[in-house]
């Protein structure tokens, strides 16, 4: 374990956590994931059936929080509350015990600097008090990975799902969380309609194709967000991708790899190969292009 993390633990019951508070309803880029299949809750994180009770579990770069809902996913809100986490990680022996205090959101938390175990397995043993008579105890997994900032995100999406108006028309989109995933609206009245047919506008967004802008150049969209935040750069410019506007995606001998502006697409095409061998060094894998 490096000296900066053992620092960090050390240091937790000093750190306030006014910072991860003022996350809670603004969904960090990074957000938690234990399998591909796992259920996602309101909040973007895995949730799991704990007795009669639901419970998501939420890691971001700042801390770790878990919000408990009753079994028709009414939030139970216990501003008393507090518990213990038992943390190890990947296959390392060592465990770490981490006090966990109640949140603004009604959530349970502890701030901590997860930013350096980006993509290793946390492990959790967590026992939760002052939720009902007895305490919550469950063990959960899960990992932080990249995600793609709101910018990009809405650069991606382009419309809002309801009106069809560009998103920004009408000053700062809303977000909100649909089953797990993010959506933006032009204005707060749009999110009940969403709420109220969440798989017909997931769909809409998250299985679209973006049109081909020139040979072997497509417009990105939702469904490539995963992908974009795993790659991160342009391969070419060494640019972050969204920084020049919405990122494109070039078909590269039958993988999507991700540019930060049309111009960068001829150089690739001209040399595929040493592209994708530069992705490899970097540890990156292009998925199939679709």
């Amino acid at each position: 374990m490096t000296r900066h993390f053992t620092t960090s633990l050390a240091l937790l019951m000093t750190l306030s956590l006014s910072n991860l508070q003022a996350q809670e309803h603004q969904h960090s880029d990074s957000t938690s994931s234990s399998s591909a299949d796992s259920p996602k809750g309101p909040h973007g994180g895995t949730l799991q059936t704990v007795g009669a009770l639901k419970v998501e579990t939420s890691l971001q770069e700042k801390g770790i929080f878990f919000l408990v809902s009753s079994a028709d996913g009414q939030m139970l809100k216990a501003p008393e509350a507090e518990g213990v986490l038992k943390l190890k990680i990947g296959d390392r022996p060592k465990e770490y015990t981490l006090r966990l205090q109640a949140l603004k959101n009604g959530g349970i938390g502890a701030a901590i600097d997860l930013a350096r175990l980006k993509g290793k397995m946390l492990h959790m043993d967590v026992v939760l008090n002052g939720i009902g008579d007895r305490p919550v105890k469950f063990h959960t997994m899960g990992k932080l990975t990249d995600k793609v900032g709101d910018a990009v995100l809405i650069s991606l999406q382009k419309t809002c799902p309801v009106t069809g108006k560009p998103l920004g028309a009408m000053g700062k989109p809303p977000k909100i969380m649909v089953k797990g995933k993010p959506l933006f609206v032009c204005c707060e009245p749009c999110s009940a309609k969403i709420e109220a047919k969440p798989d017909e506008y997931l769909a809409k967004y998250y299985s679209a194709k973006g049109k081909e802008v020139r040979p072997g150049v497509f417009e990105a969209t939702l469904a490539d967000a995963d992908a974009i935040a795993a790659q991160k750069k342009c391969p070419v410019m060494d640019e972050e991708l969204g920084g020049m506007g919405a990122p494109q995606k070039v078909n590269v001998k039958g993988k999507s790899v991700y540019i930060c502006c049309a111009g960068c697409a001829k150089k690739l095409h001209a040399e595929p190969d040493k592209y994708l061998a530069m992705l490899a060094k970097q540890g990156i894998t292009p998925p199939e292009f679709k």
